[in-house]
C-alpha cells in the first residue's frame, strides 16, 4: 500500500529546486526527506529520481507518479472536506485569501466574531493581490477569497458576490503642508510622493488617463501591500497615502493621519466575496463567509 506521506514528499521534491528547499517547505530535515524518498523507491522497487550531484532529476516513472500523485492528493482532500461537512463547526480547517483592503477592513471584526465562538476550527489567512490569490482558490488551496474581483469577473468557474464599495481618499500627516486644504488641487498634490497598495486594472487605466489629462503624475512612488508600513511612512514624511476611505479613517481616528478627499474623482474600491462554483464547503467556511457579508 502506498503511503500518502511518501506521495506528498515526492511532490514536494519535484516542485522545488533542491531537496533542502523541499524539506524546508515540509518542515522536515533534509536527511529525513531523503530517507523518505529512498523508502518510497524501495517500496515500489524502482527509481523515482536520477541523482546528479545535489540535484534530483525525475525519471520517467517519477514523472508519471507525480502526475498521478497530484490527482490522488486532490481526491483525498475532497474526501476529507466531505467528512468535514458532517462534523459541523466543532472541528475543521478553513483557508481564506484577502487583499490589503479586506485584511485591514472587515477581516479583524470577522475573526473577532468567529474565533472565540469556534476554537476547534483552524483558520489560515493568506494575504495578497487578487491575481496571486485566484490560482490558490482554483487549486482548492483556499476555500474563498475576499478581494477586489475585477480580474476574476467573467471566469466561468467562479461565483462573485459584491460586499462593499467606497471612494479613494488621501491620507497625510496632520501637519502636512496640504492638511488644511480640503481638496488640494492635483497640481499641488503632485508635488509630493504618492504611496499606496496594489490596485485593480481599472485604477491603473484611470491613473494613465489622469496623467495624460492633467500633465501631472498620478502613479505611486511606492507600492506596498502592507498598509501599516504605508501609514508609518506617511506619518513621518510628506508622502500622501492613497487608499480606501473605510480603511484610512481608522488611522485618522487614532490621530495618526488626516483624511482628505482625493483631488479628482476616481473609481470606487469594491470588495467582493469570490468562491468556486459548485464546490460544497463546510459549515465553518459557510459561517465565516456569512460574517463577511453581515
Amino acid at each position: 500500500m502506498i503511503d500518502l506521506r511518501h506521495v506528498r514528499h515526492l511532490l514536494a521534491v519535484a516542485s522545488h529546486r533542491t531537496v533542502q528547499a523541499a524539506a524546508d517547505a515540509l518542515h522536515l530535515t533534509q536527511p529525513a526527506l531523503t530517507k523518505s524518498i529512498a523508502r518510497f523507491e524501495e517500496e515500489i522497487g524502482a527509481k523515482l529520481f536520477d541523482r546528479r550531484g545535489r540535484r534530483l532529476i525525475l525519471t520517467e516513472l517519477g514523472e508519471r507518479l507525480v502526475e498521478r500523485g497530484e490527482d490522488l492528493l486532490r481526491h483525498v482532500g475532497e474526501i476529507e472536506e466531505e467528512v468535514a461537512l458532517w462534523k459541523g463547526l466543532g472541528t475543521g480547517e478553513v483557508a481564506i485569501g484577502v487583499d490589503p483592503e479586506a485584511e485591514l477592513g472587515p477581516l479583524p471584526a470577522v475573526l473577532e466574531a468567529f474565533v472565540p465562538a469556534h476554537p476547534g476550527v483552524r483558520i489560515t489567512v493568506r494575504s495578497g493581490h487578487t491575481v496571486t490569490l485566484l490560482p490558490a482558490l482554483l487549486g482548492r488551496e483556499l476555500h474563498f477569497v475576499v478581494a477586489d474581483a475585477e480580474v476574476a469577473t467573467g471566469h466561468d468557474g467562479l461565483e462573485i458576490c459584491a460586499l462593499s464599495a467606497g471612494p479613494l481618499v488621501a491620507a497625510l500627516r496632520p501637519d502636512h503642508p496640504l492638511a488644511r486644504v480640503r481638496r488640494p488641487p492635483i497640481a499641488e498634490a503632485a508635488e509630493y510622493p504618492f504611496i499606496g497598495a496594489s490596485t485593480a486594472p481599472r485604477f491603473e487605466r484611470w491613473t494613465s488617463d489622469q496623467t495624460r489629462a492633467h500633465g501631472a503624475k498620478h502613479a505611486p512612488s511606492l507600492t506596498c501591500d502592507n498598509y501599516e508600513v504605508l501609514a508609518r511612512l506617511a506619518e513621518r514624511s510628506d508622502a500622501i497615502l492613497i487608499g480606501p476611505r473605510n480603511l484610512l479613517v481608522g488611522y485618522e481616528r487614532a490621530g495618526r493621519l488626516k483624511v482628505l478627499p482625493w483631488p479628482t474623482e476616481g473609481p470606487d474600491t469594491q470588495l467582493s466575496l469570490i468562491r468556486s462554483k459548485g464546490r460544497n464547503l463546510s459549515p465553518a467556511a459557510e459561517t465565516l463567509m456569512a460574517l463577511f457579508g453581515a
